[in-house]
């Protein structure tokens, strides 16, 4: 995917500094209510979780059809960053441009989801496909509110509680899915599912692939030929492609695998609008493999 421009970021970002040196607004009281601010809005469902009914969340990406990678915030986006006590955000180049807003003013606190995960900048990014994150994101929260608002401590720590109680449901799925899993490997169109492969005991074969494609760049017409090949041979278990990505090659490649009874999954890389919460978003994509085991 597009990665944003930078040299518009660091105008906006100017700009934004100037508004805010001839504004008055002031900083929210924790005390009273805690404010968070998300970059996207499956971290902003952890937090509203965690937090209950003692603050308000903002995600500053709801629409599905938004790109982070790309995204431009608005000088509101800029704002909510500015007068939140918290902000959540991916890290590791996936939404640069919120830690950019942060960096206008170091006096908001702010949660790093691939740091607190122990990832670093080239480590695909895609981490919310880990159930483990958002499991580690809630615990990480609620220290975080319960160091704003101690009285309510307790409060935070029961939402946890039931929110990873929620979460369980996942990790049985990605269970029953590594126990019945198909013993060949899976062809991806990029890295944004590869978290829950591997939580589910699936290796990817075209590595070289994805990895251009993640970085806009054309895969190699032998890495193509490679999965060409490994689909008319039947040699993988299902193809997953990202269904929000027009590309013509892995289009192709999508018929292909059809053409070839070759399994074929659709994912997601931002959580789609009919998709209630983050957990049913990840409960129907993990049923389409559950389905194409079944078969076999």
């Amino acid at each position: 995917m597009k990665k944003i421009k930078a040299l518009s970021l660091i105008v906006f970002i100017a700009t934004f500094v100037l508004i805010l040196t001839g504004c008055s607004a002031s900083k929210n009281d924790a005390k009273k209510s805690i404010h968070v601010t998300s970059s996207v809005n499956f971290y902003g469902e952890v937090a509203k979780n965690v937090l209950g009914k003692y603050g308000k969340v903002t995600s500053i990406i709801n629409n599905p059809n938004i790109d982070p990678h790309d995204f431009n915030p608005a000088s509101s986006d800029a704002k909510n960053v500015y007068q939140a006590n918290l902000v959540i955000y991916n890290g590791l180049g996936y939404d640069s441009w919120a830690q950019k807003l942060l960096g206008s003013n170091k006096n908001v606190d702010s949660i790093n989801v691939g740091s607190l995960m122990g990832k670093k900048t080239g480590d695909n990014p895609h981490i919310w496909y880990n159930v483990a994150t958002m499991e580690k994101l809630a615990n990480e929260l609620a220290a975080k509110f319960a160091k704003l608002q101690p009285n309510h401590k307790k409060d935070f720590e029961n939402n946890v509680k039931a929110y990873i109680d929620k979460l369980k449901v996942l990790n049985t799925q990605l269970a029953d899915i590594k126990k019945n899993k198909i013993n060949k490997p899976v062809a991806v169109s990029e890295p944004v599912f590869d978290y829950s492969l591997s939580n589910m005991g699936y290796t990817v074969s075209d590595k070289s692939f994805e990895e251009a494609t993640e970085k806009d760049n054309d895969p190699s017409p032998k890495s193509i030929r490679e999965i060409q090949n490994d689909i008319k041979d039947h040699k993988l278990a299902f193809f997953v492609y990202n269904k929000q990505v027009n590309s013509k090659t892995v289009t192709n490649l999508v018929k292909l695998a059809k053409q070839n009874n070759v399994p074929v999954v659709s994912v997601t890389e931002t959580k789609p609008s009919d998709e209630p919460t983050y957990i049913s978003w990840m409960q129907n994509q993990y049923k389409e493999i559950q389905a194409i085991q079944n078969k076999k």
